[in-house]
């Protein structure tokens, strides 16, 4: 009996890590994000590519393609140079991962400020098809 809790434990432990570890595309993502290279960013998101809105019972398209995602992400990035992202909390459902994403950067006074956001990734053709963000936290 002892054996089978052990071997049991072990499926269940697996599992969970399995379902919390990181994907290598949304990874390739922030870390593109991160240093500042829309092209790279652009590698691993799908051509009709959704940035959605959610605040509430309203959600609102941000941006659709590629293209113009890549125009919106270099404003923001030019306009806050010092935005570095991190991600926790993985957790992934067929094509669809979770992940709570912090934005931490330094204001032109020098001040550190950072806030999270629940992220929903959907995935298509091993791409970021969709991106759910739900309300910031500080």
């Amino acid at each position: 009996m002892r054996i089978i809790f052990i071997i049991l434990a072990i499926i269940f432990l697996t599992a969970c890590s399995q379902a919390t570890k990181p994907h290598p595309v949304i990874v390739a993502h922030v870390e593109a994000f991160n240093a500042k290279d829309i092209t790279a960013m652009g590698k691993v998101e799908h051509p009709d590519i959704e940035w959605l809105s959610v605040n509430g019972s309203e959600t609102e398209t941000v941006v659709k393609g590629r293209t113009a995602l890549a125009e919106v992400m270099a404003d923001y990035l030019d306009s806050n140079p010092s935005v570095i992202g991190t991600l926790r909390g993985w957790s992934q459902n067929g094509n669809f991962i979770s992940v709570t994403e912090t934005a931490s950067w330094t204001t032109d006074k020098g001040e550190k400020k950072a806030q999270s956001s629940l992220t929903v990734y959907e995935l298509e053709d091993g791409l970021i098809r969709r991106v759910w963000y739900y309300p910031e936290q500080n």
